[in-house]
């Protein structure tokens, strides 16, 4: 079966895929708001983008989007199954918005690098809020080796 996907970098790809991994995180939206209280730019700048930071500062629901930013970049991070390790950093993984508003990956340095060299060619994400909590689940693809 050969089919289709959009590369998670914009590019159409053939092929037959395989899940390379899933990551899920949730995090409470109130501890997070904590956080932005007692550590303001500096945590924002330690693991946000400044295209992020700006986005969640443009919305009604700043510490919610913080929170699904911050569950998304833990929820890659599951995915590749390292953690944030193998010098990846927060800023490597931006979550940003297509023009239809559904959330993507915007990989740079490290992480990049590792999804290459693991031959990781696309990837789904999936952010919702409700209540207290804000949860990601991130779905990483690989082309399939037989």
């Amino acid at each position: 079966m050969i089919t289709s996907r959009q590369g998670g970098q914009g590019g159409l790809i053939l092929g037959i895929f395989m899940i390379y991994g899933i990551g899920i995180d949730l995090v409470d939206i109130k501890r997070m708001g904590k956080v932005i209280d007692r550590w303001g730019t500096r945590f924002m700048n330690r693991v946000f983008t400044a295209k992020e930071i700006n986005f969640c500062f443009q919305g009604s629901k700043l510490e919610s989007s913080f929170a699904l930013r911050f569950a998304a970049k833990e929820a890659f991070s599951k995915a590749v199954g390292l953690g944030m390790r193998k010098g990846i950093r927060w800023q490597d993984i931006e979550i940003v918005h297509n023009k239809r508003g559904r959330p993507d990956l915007n990989l740079t340095g490290k992480a990049l690098s590792f999804c290459h060299a693991e031959g990781i060619i696309s990837w789904y994400v999936s952010l919702s809020d409700d209540g207290d909590y804000g949860i990601a689940v991130v779905v990483l693809e690989k082309r399939a080796t037989y």
